[in-house]
């Protein structure tokens, strides 16, 4: 398994040129980490969601992180993570990324999504989870929750 990072959960963040700022709040309980069976070397994700907000008023939601010891054989059959923008549990905007090729061609791989931009008020959280179906162990696919992020308002 991989060292967990040290990132700034729960609270405010600030990115961006001051004229392009954000504002994010991500999920109290820290990433999602999971450690599955595969062939070979087991696959370690490390997963979280925030919701961001721009200066302009626009909310996202906002899924990072990453995935080892994928790369170099056929691990997985797909591994897709859905991101969604939520108000009051009910979904505003979400996309689903697949990250099926990169999981199995590279180590380390970044598996960023994000859902589109909706202007809104406040009130909005970032959550998502994680599919993923393990080449050849006969269980088929599973959807993992991630812990979705505190309110942005």
């Amino acid at each position: 398994m991989f060292a967990t990072t040290s990132l700034a959960f729960g609270g405010a963040l600030v990115v961006g040129p001051a004229a392009q700022a954000n504002t994010q709040h991500c999920s109290n309980s820290g990433p999602l980490l999971l450690e599955l069976d595969t062939s070979g070397e087991n696959i370690d994700i490390e997963y979280s969601f925030c919701v961001d907000k721009s200066e302009g008023g626009k909310f996202r939601g906002h899924g990072y992180g990453k995935v080892d010891d994928g790369g170099g054989q056929r691990k997985v059959e797909a591994f897709k993570i859905e991101a969604r923008l939520e108000k009051g549990d009910r979904t505003v905007t979400k996309r689903t990324c697949d990250f099926t090729n990169q999981v199995n061609s590279t180590d380390g791989v970044n598996t960023d999504c994000t859902s589109p931009w909706k202007a809104a008020s406040g009130g909005h959280t970032g959550d998502g989870r994680i599919y993923v179906d393990i080449d050849n162990d006969g269980a088929g696919s599973t959807w993992y929750g991630v812990p979705g992020s505190t309110g942005l308002s």
